[in-house]
């Protein structure tokens, strides 16, 4: 058992002076400021709950991060894991996608199976420093991925489920000369092969297997959220098919009718710290602006998770505790989470301290208790944890 304090703690949407006890796993008590002796004194810094993300594709990099210059499993699995714990990062959903064949050997149904296999087996190992969940991305034209994706569903090893469409003329790619520009420089694909790989994958362009995969994981209570949606239409059909969240909705008229259609909105937090998106799509900070993006997500950069909020309110004027509320709270909620994004009594002790002093960055995390990631003041908080002399 020890405890925390700060005169900055983010408890209900507000920051206060205040005690937080913790025992094992839990927080059992969020106490008036100054109620315990020995305490881990963060004085003016902030202490928050640590950052719940629901959709990170780093971990493609870390396992590739040059074309072809492939890395072991468990090493990129692992060096991940501790740069998150450095971000505030305590729950991670790893975007694993399972694409065409063609393209890439990470998104290739075998080797995405054998990561997600490998990142559920070293989570429930105790391998890992924060909690590492699986955000399974399914591109609708790979059908051939369904039975193995159906296996993983029923062996329990995937939390929430994405349905993509990145073929050209809608969506991500509106023409094929952007769809082209990003698959040349990202893929091993060729100019000449473009016309042959186009065709195969039009073909495979069917909603009967989208249906028959959402029905399957609906069955198994897995969270459903859709990606790139770029006209009301497409968000009816997946709302029928039991799709509860649209993941970067193309247009602030797209993100408004899945707000009506009672829907959860994500944008991504690199788009908010870079001003706009990298693909030239809309700016997230438009749709906060307008109050139809609930959440943020890190997509490809995790580090942007923290910095997000500071970038709302110095430009939007967000109130920065509402920009928290997007990294933790909202999106815990929104996939039924309850026991973690907030600092309150019986929930887990999932925390962050963050020290303003230069630049907005965590200098202390803690995991269901356990202190994963300290460079605040390593001495003297052992001592006064452990009584180190």
């Amino acid at each position: 058992m020890y405890a925390l304090r700060s005169k900055s703690v983010f408890v209900d949407g507000k920051f206060i002076p205040a005690d937080l006890l913790i025992e094992g796993s839990i927080i059992i008590e969020v106490s008036k400021y100054g109620s315990y002796d020995k305490v881990i004194d963060f004085e003016n810094r902030k202490i928050l709950p640590g950052i719940v993300d629901l959709h990170c594709d780093g971990i493609e990099k870390e396992i590739e991060p040059r074309p072809g210059a492939l890395f072991p499993l468990d090493m990129a699995i692992i060096e991940f894991d501790k740069k998150l714990a450095l971000q505030g990062v305590t729950t991670i959903f790893h975007g694993i996608s399972f694409e065409d064949e063609e393209l890439q050997k990470v998104r290739t149904n075998e080797y995405a199976r054998e990561i997600v296999e490998r990142i559920h087996f070293m989570q429930n190992n105790n391998t890992t420093l924060v909690d590492n969940f699986i955000h399974l991305r399914f591109e609708i034209t790979n059908h051939q991925g369904i039975p193995l994706i159906k296996e993983l569903i029923a062996d329990k090893k995937i939390n929430i489920l994405s349905i993509m469409d990145h073929s050209p003329g809608q969506g991500q790619f509106k023409t094929l000369e952007s769809w082209k520009k990003y698959h040349l420089n990202t893929y091993d694909l060729k100019e000449s092969e473009i016309g042959k790989y186009l065709k195969e994958k039009f073909s495979r362009r069917k909603m009967g297997y989208v249906e028959e995969l959402t029905k399957f994981a609906k069955d198994y209570g897995i969270v459903l959220l859709s990606h790139d949606d770029d006209c009301k239409e497409k968000l009816n059909t997946l709302r029928a098919l039991g799709v509860s969240i649209s993941e970067f909705p193309l247009s602030l008229d797209v993100a408004k009718d899945a707000k009506d259609m009672g829907m959860g909105v994500g944008m991504g937090a690199p788009n908010v710290v870079r001003g706009g998106s990298q693909s030239g799509n809309i700016a997230a900070r438009l749709l906060i602006e307008e109050g139809v993006c609930d959440y943020l997500c890190s997509d490809y950069h995790p580090s942007s998770m923290l910095l997000s909020p500071y970038k709302l309110r110095d430009e939007i004027n967000l109130p920065i505790e509402k920009g928290f509320e997007m990294i933790t709270s909202i999106p815990a909620k929104l996939i039924g989470l309850n026991d973690r994004g907030t600092i309150s009594k019986a929930k887990l002790a999932d925390i962050i301290v963050v020290d303003e002093s230069f630049y907005p960055r965590v200098v202390f995390t803690v995991k269901k208790g356990n202190i994963i990631y300290n460079s605040y003041d390593l001495k003297s908080t052992y001592k006064k944890i452990f009584s180190i002399t």
